[in-house]
């Protein structure tokens, strides 16, 4: 029940830990508890076979779409490429006038 607020938590220190090759187990459990998550299911979702097999999942199937960065964002099943500010709008304005 708190996917939004832990989302945010992670979004907005990206900076801090977005680039590096480490585990950030120890930050994210953190986040996790400063949110109030009950901290033995967080503990039992990560180590969970599951978890892995659905981040794999999703790993491989942007991979298989191009994806090579985040954000990546597709219209209408094409892979945008967003150069300015400008792009996404006129992008969104070209479909909807399809």
């Amino acid at each position: 029940g708190k996917y939004e607020e832990m989302f945010h938590e992670m979004f907005t220190t990206q900076g801090e830990w977005g680039e590096r090759q480490t585990s950030e187990a120890d930050r994210f459990r953190g986040y996790a508890e400063k949110l109030g998550l009950d901290l033995a299911a967080y503990d039992a979702a990560i180590v969970d076979p599951a978890t892995k097999a659905r981040v794999e999942a999703d790993y491989n199937a942007g991979l298989a779409l191009g994806v090579s960065s985040t954000p990546t964002l597709f219209l209408d099943g094409e892979m945008l490429q967003l150069q300015t500010p400008n792009d996404l709008p006129d992008a969104i304005d070209r479909a909807l006038a399809k």
